[in-house]
């Protein structure tokens, strides 16, 4: 909105100082630009649309690795009695807090050192003699989750073609500066179409923006509409918090 207001007190400006110095002649120019631009806009669009789907799919694959992890700690805790598994066992409760408040709000390395303990307590469950497929599928649960933290280290410090996004920015703004001085009869009719331009042009730029990080998590019970949901890890607790051993 501010955006939008800015460019139309602009153009009010340029007509009151008579300012509006391109003949409406050109005017047939400036369609063709704005269908560059609007491509332009659609491809970065496709991209972070695509990305964020592939984003969708990481909280899952977080729940199924910690899921599978517990199962075996579990099994080795019922039937084994193992010591290591009950210590494993209760770092996992810990991972979902670690994971929404030090890794996405804190940005600490604690969730990083939590992977690491987990990883000692698999090999303590192999020294006390578990059967190796057991250690080697939670291993491998393990590489799997710190695979997923990587990817969301990733998208989280990676803008999508950073370069052509500040071109479609400064396209964007030249062509309304441009249009402003545009000389359009009646005069209001170009107000309101730079002003549905801005609107158009800006709301997708924003949206882009947006969606580059899909992991925006401030620490607020409310998720925002542009972040991916973590729910499933949030109902995962739920069921760890629910178990006693």
């Amino acid at each position: 909105m501010p955006i939008i207001i800015i460019f139309g007190c602009f153009k009010v400006g340029v007509h009151f100082l008579n300012w509006e110095v391109i003949p409406k002649e050109l005017s047939s120019f400036f369609p063709s630009i704005l269908t560059g631009i609007i491509f332009i806009l659609g491809f970065l669009l496709a991209g972070v649309v695509t990305d964020y789907k592939e984003s969708e799919k990481i909280p899952n694959e977080i729940a199924a690795s910690l899921y599978a992890i517990w199962q075996e700690a579990d099994y080795l805790h019922n039937v084994a009695k193992s010591k290591a598994a009950d210590k494993l066992m209760a770092k996992i409760k810990n991972f979902v807090p670690t994971f929404k408040n030090d890794f996405f709000i804190l940005k600490n390395n604690k969730l990083s050192a939590l992977l690491e303990a987990i990883s000692e307590d698999i090999i303590e469950i192999g020294k006390e003699g578990a059967a190796p497929n057991y250690v080697i599928r939670m291993k491998t649960e393990l590489a799997n989750i710190k695979k997923t933290i990587n990817r969301i280290n990733i998208i989280q410090n990676t803008d999508f073609i950073p370069s052509v996004f500040v071109s479609i920015q400064a396209m964007a703004i030249i062509f309304l500066s441009v249009y402003c001085l545009l000389n359009v009869d009646p005069w209001w009719g170009g107000l309101i179409l730079v002003s549905i331009f801005a609107f158009v042009i800006f709301s997708i730029l924003f949206l882009i923006k947006d969606m580059e990080n899909p992991f925006e998590y401030d620490g607020s019970n409310e998720l925002k509409s542009d972040e991916v949901s973590i729910e499933v890890l949030v109902n995962l607790q739920r069921e760890f918090e629910a178990k006693e051993f």
